[in-house]
């Protein structure tokens, strides 16, 4: 009989990333766009404090919230923060090895023809 935990394991964490994925580009969509409404101190901070929340709900990365406190700093409303430090959380936790990575680009650009 096949292991299917393992499966089921995968499957929840994929559901997660792409939950956490979405709503991490629709509120940095809503920021860009929304910029003279959420620009305003209570009204952001609010906006900003649900959706951290929210995402640290979904993926319980304290990393992930100390990268997301920085749309408290005025002007930084501009970035992508909150899709930066999703694909971040989704890169740590999928076990993303950034040693070999460094080495596949690596390889690529020497061997290059």
């Amino acid at each position: 009989m096949k292991n299917t935990g393992h499966t089921k394991t995968r499957c929840f964490f994929t559901l997660r990333a792409a939950c956490a994925l979405v709503i991490s580009v629709v509120a940095d969509g809503l920021d860009y766009i929304g910029a003279p409404l959420f620009g305003i101190p209570i009204i952001g901070d609010v906006f900003d404090v649900i959706v951290t929340g929210l995402l640290f709900s979904i993926t319980k990365s304290k990393v992930s919230v100390i990268i997301n406190l920085a749309e408290f700093i005025p002007f930084a409303d501009f970035l992508p923060i909150y899709t930066v430090s999703t694909l971040i959380w989704i890169l740590r936790e999928s076990g993303y090895d950034k040693t070999a990575f460094i080495k596949q680009i690596l390889d690529f650009l020497v061997n290059k023809r």
